[in-house]
């Protein structure tokens, strides 16, 4: 699926005629803050270095996370963003089946679909708030399953405790974990598996500079594996797969620990604040830990969406093509707060308008 996810905005902006700049872009789960203060700086100082290749295993970037995370640095393997081992592991790991814990990013249903395999989704209801399924998952577990698991989820923003994560992982040894921290740095407590130490024999994670740090367009991202799996991965590994300037900025934005305690205390704050205000509009606001929302409207929301599109130049997601939702959810985004008062009063005028 090329088409169908969020942040689109090149696309739809030659569709409607605008600079993509003129597009308030609420669908894509990036920070809400601007990159950290000096990232531009750094890179036009580092410019001239596309002149020469990469370096072709990313090698400096991998050793500053090893630090980080207590490992070797062949544990270690950076990527062109993590959708490239998404669509990678299943095929060196070929697995019978293939499972997902949804509703959640379509990305993973693809990847199953490429190896010609008919994916098994265990599904969260909305009954329930879309609390993961956790006892339906370990109830459909065998032996060799690959499990796609997207902690904190999208679009759901639903949490599983590291602990209780690591307990099922644990509990099922010969069974495969890809594990998407993509939005753990947006929970205020600890959220990620590494917190509890060197991930599972079984498990691999993958972690994204992307979204945190507001740069999906430099495409950075890695997967962290224990010792035996990791050799794995190295076999499928590309030379020069991570660019020189996304390199150098995934080097030093390890270093800018301040900018993530300042996008969580902005996401703390504004979340309590929009929702207070959306709770006016007679829609459903699923709980999320992190800076995005499932909301669920009582009429279609494909006409909301394209209004706020083509009439306010608001891009949200119209979740209808995410399996195991319906056309009634929409996801969005926080950004700054001008723009998410803007976005705020956008959706109450067209919500009456149309119902």
């Amino acid at each position: 699926m090329l088409r169908g996810h969020g942040g689109e905005i090149y696309h739809l902006a030659r569709k409607l005629g605008l600079n993509p700049s003129e597009i308030k872009d609420h669908s894509s789960n990036v920070s809400p803050l601007p990159p950290p203060q000096g990232l531009y700086d750094l890179l036009k100082a580092h410019l001239a270095e596309i002149e020469n290749l990469p370096e072709v295993d990313s090698f400096t970037l991998r050793e500053k996370l090893a630090q980080i995370y207590s490992l070797h640095q062949d544990q270690i393997l950076p990527s062109s963003g993590t959708t490239e081992w998404i669509f990678g592991i299943p095929k060196i790991l070929n697995p019978k089946r293939v499972i997902i814990l949804g509703p959640t990013y379509s990305d993973y249903a693809d990847a199953a679909k490429q190896l010609g395999i008919r994916p098994i989704f265990i599904l969260a209801e909305e009954e329930t708030l879309f609390s993961p399924p956790l006892e339906d998952l370990t109830n459909r577990l065998q032996k060799k399953d690959l499990v796609f698991i997207c902690n904190p989820n999208n679009p759901t923003g639903a949490l599983i405790p590291p602990q209780k994560l690591q307990e099922i992982i644990f509990n099922f040894p010969d069974v495969f974990f890809i594990i998407d921290e993509s939005y753990s740095d947006f929970v205020e407590e600890r959220a990620s598996l590494l917190d509890l130490g060197k991930p599972p024999e079984n498990t691999i994670i993958l972690r994204s500079f992307s979204k945190i740090y507001r740069i999906p367009g430099l495409r950075l991202g890695f997967a962290i594996a224990s010792q035996k799996l990791s050799e794995f991965l190295w076999s499928l590994f590309l030379p020069w797969n991570v660019n020189r300037l996304a390199q150098v900025a995934g080097n030093w934005l390890l270093d800018q620990k301040d900018y993530i305690i300042k996008v969580r205390e902005f996401v703390k704050d504004e979340r309590k604040r929009i929702l207070k205000i959306l709770k006016d509009l007679p829609l459903k606001i699923f709980p999320s830990r992190t800076h995005f929302f499932l909301l669920k409207f009582p009429h279609k929301v494909h006409s909301l969406w394209k209004a706020l599109l083509y009439q306010h130049h608001i891009l949200t997601r119209d979740a209808s093509n995410i399996y195991g939702l319906n056309p009634y959810f929409l996801r969005f985004a926080l950004r700054s707060r001008e723009e998410n008062d803007y976005f705020c009063k956008a959706l109450k005028e067209v919500f009456n308008e149309n119902y």
